[in-house]
């Protein structure tokens, strides 16, 4: 018999997409799909003194819909669908329930309530430029577990940046992860999944409007195209457009993610997905000058209206292969392939003149292309050896990319800040930069883990070698560089569960990273390394419907390229980053209609070794503190019934502006809001549909992203209004 539905006596707390039950009140029955209409409406009208039933509705996975806010799987951490209590190491999720009450607009605003995550750097224009920050270091981001080529990984010029409107939801995972999924930063990982078909009948389109004269449309369609389910699509959509809070700048993108599942047998599943976005106006792409006898506006444009330009384009293709052999055996084959198309044309601000009103500027023209492939085949075994329950993982996975860069400039003329005067003829740029590139990068890893559990407690130990293979071409000089790399990282953990939902975890992880390049005697630079120590608590009460993480760790990134003292315009890999802190973090639903969100992260992060002034200084743009809270309430019974209202606040501490510490960044505190309403509750002909308002930054606070040097910094985004309308059936 197939069961489609949960019912209470008292009826269920719905999601903010509306599509999905948080909790279940009163006595709980299952109703098969054929009777679950014959409900007893009443039921869901009479929701007082009722008893609050903590578990989840259906049974969550790792990568699939979670109801609410609250997270208890995933696969970021081991590859495999892992409670997250057995995972020892910090791991953060994003629900997609989140995203749509935040109504987020771009990855980096999606994590603007996740511990030990600097997501908006950039300031105004985190939409295309995605440069994410965890534990001080720049990440690197994934796609459903694959490798997305991006600034962490040395390609800074294409960022690939996704419409957070295809994704399920996003995972942090904290710290080094080498070893699941080859070369990397140290700070981490952000994987974003994909929402794909599933059993249940998706049916979502909608238009929003609101500040800068913002136009946007989207739809979710999904569902069978079998009476059987053994086929199901889904295709989700968006497109905006927009002027933005930088004068004479635009936005315009469309994004479309078609998916298609085959249960081709009870063992054996096979997904197609894809991914094509165009952003024809990408947006914000300069800087402006602190200082100077002129203060410079948050709407003021250093560039040239006429001559600049910022678009790109992407598209991908993927596909995911599972099987289950046996009792014991389950195989898995992941391939993407993906493309990016980037160009940008601008006129640079590069600080004041001595008159101190004055720009100086200079143009730019920076255009490239990546291509990428990506492939992991693993095989997973669960066994066990006497009291040891075992999940063992093997794998072997590859990567190929092609990236190329071409970055040109020329001088241009000023601009007057206090009467700036645009239409000035700007001479095409013509100067050849030597970090103009032709890179091959081929990267083969081999890996295996062990998940093992004997009673109360839980090990993972993982290890992995790769071999890396680096070919740069310079386009300015014609120089043809080879660089062939390995390396050996593993990881080591432990969590030990009581019965009361305490769980203290301890850990052990290491990363790697190679750097292209050679020292004074041409001895190829060695990959850097990264380790980290990580202890902390996490807890998962048994009658509540809540999850918290409360970490420590200290982390390292030594052999980075540094310069060298005796000879000029050559590096030694003699530095040294050290990253140390506290990051604490509860999703929590408080009552049947009360949900949160919090967060706090201390970040203290040195160059504790430098041949430059930069040594025992902190890297800038990273906060020392940050805190966050969230809370989300709804009623579903007199007159505020069908209404749901959401407040949060964030605080992003002070950061360096420069290398040297010479100066800091003011805090900030943000204020957000969110309201939605069920027009249904007016009249059943309105069922299906509803309204919704967000507000960020509402009180419009004037404050600095992140500078790096008095001449470069970013404004954050102001107060943002957004109000929209959605019929879902």
């Amino acid at each position: 018999m197939k069961f489609s539905q949960f019912y209470g006596v008292a009826g269920a707390l719905s999601s903010p997409s509306g599509k999905y039950p948080l909790f279940i009140y009163g006595v709980l029955s299952l109703l098969p799909s054929a009777m679950a209409s014959a409900a007893p409406a009443a039921a869901a009208n009479d929701r007082q003194n009722v008893m609050v039933v903590t578990a989840q509705p259906a049974a969550e996975t790792g990568t699939g819909p979670v109801y609410g806010y609250v997270a208890k799987r995933s696969t970021a951490g081991t590859k495999t669908d892992t409670p997250l209590i057995k995972t020892p190491q910090s791991i953060s999720v994003v629900t997609r329930d989140q995203m749509t009450m935040q109504n987020v607009q771009s990855v980096a605003q999606a994590l603007r309530y996740t511990s030990g995550i600097a997501s908006e750097q950039r300031g105004a224009n985190t939409d295309s430029l995605e440069y994410l920050y965890a534990r001080g270091f720049l990440v690197d981001q994934l796609w459903n577990g694959l490798y997305t080529p991006g600034p962490a990984g040395g390609f800074g010029f294409n960022v690939t940046s996704f419409d957070p409107y295809m994704f399920e939801r996003i995972e942090v995972l904290h710290g080094p992860a080498s070893v699941l999924y080859g070369q990397g930063s140290p700070g981490g990982v952000v994987n974003m999944v994909s929402k794909l078909p599933d059993s249940h009948q998706v049916n979502e389109v909608g238009v929003q409007t609101g500040s800068y004269g913002r136009r946007q449309g989207f739809f979710d369609i999904g569902g069978a195209l079998d009476q059987n389910d053994n086929v199901l699509f889904r295709v989700v959509a968006d497109g905006f457009a927009s002027d933005t809070q930088t004068k004479f700048v635009e936005q315009k993108r469309f994004s479309i993610a078609p998916s298609l599942a085959w249960q081709l047998s009870d063992d054996t599943r096979f997904t197609l997905y894809g991914n094509y976005q165009t952003d024809p106006d990408a947006g914000y792409y300069n800087s402006f000058p602190l200082g100077g006898q002129t203060a410079v506006s948050r709407r003021f444009n250093p560039g040239e209206p006429d001559f600049d330009s910022f678009r790109k384009t992407q598209g991908a293709i993927g596909e995911t292969l599972t099987h289950r052999i046996n009792d014991v055996w389950s195989v898995k084959q992941s391939y993407r392939y993906l493309r990016n198309n980037q160009t940008v044309q601008y006129v640079g601000n590069d600080g004041f003149n001595a008159d101190g009103t004055t720009l100086k500027r200079t143009a730019y023209l920076n255009t490239g292309s990546v291509h990428a492939h990506t492939l992991d085949n693993q095989a997973t075994a669960a066994f066990s050896t006497g009291a040891l329950s075992h999940q063992a993982t093997f794998g072997v996975d590859y990567q190929h990319i092609d990236y190329d860069h071409w970055f040109y400039s020329s001088p241009a003329p000023g601009l007057n800040v206090s009467n700036p005067q645009y239409g000035q003829s700007i001479p095409a740029p013509d100067f050849l930069y030597a970090t103009s590139l032709a890179v091959t990068l081929k990267q083969l890893g081999v890996y295996g883990q062990d998940q093992i559990d004997i009673g109360n407690w839980s090990f993972l130990l993982g290890m992995r070698e790769d071999w890396a293979d680096n070919d740069t071409k310079s386009y300015k000089t014609g120089e043809v560089k080879h660089q062939a790399d390995r390396a050996f990282t593993w990881r080591l953990g432990s969590v030990y569960q009581f019965d009361n939902g305490i769980a203290p975890f301890v850990s052990y992880s290491q990363s790697f990273q190679p750097q292209v390049g050679a020292d004074f005697d041409g001895h190829a630079f060695t990959p850097s390394k990264g380790e980290q120590y990580e202890a902390g608590v996490k807890f998962q009460p048994k009658q509540s419907n809540s999850f918290i993480t409360l970490s420590l760790f200290q982390l390292t990134k030594s052999d980075v390229a540094t310069s060298d003292p005796q000879h000029q315009g050559f590096n030694v890999l003699t530095g040294e980053v050290r990253s140390r802190g506290i990051e604490a973090e509860a999703h929590a639903s408080l009552s049947n209609h009360l949900q949160l969100i919090g967060s706090y992260t201390y970040t203290d992060i040195t160059n504790t070794e430098s041949t430059t002034a930069t040594k025992d200084k902190a890297p800038v743009g990273i906060p020392r503190n940050a805190a966050s809270l969230w809370m989300d309430y709804s009623r579903y019974s007199g007159p505020l019934a069908g209404w749901q209202f959401g407040a949060g606040a964030r605080y992003i501490g002070g950061s360096y502006g420069d290398s040297a510490n010479s100066f800091t960044i003011s805090s900030a505190t943000l204020v957000d809001i969110a309201l939605r309403y069920d027009l249904g509750q007016l009249t059943p002909k309105l069922g299906g549909w509803s309204a919704s308002l967000n507000g960020s930054n509402l009180f419009d606070r004037h404050y600095v992203a992140s500078c790096s040097g008095t001449s470069y910094c970013n404004w954050g985004q102001g107060r943002m209004v957004l109000a929209g309308l959605k019929y879902q059936w």
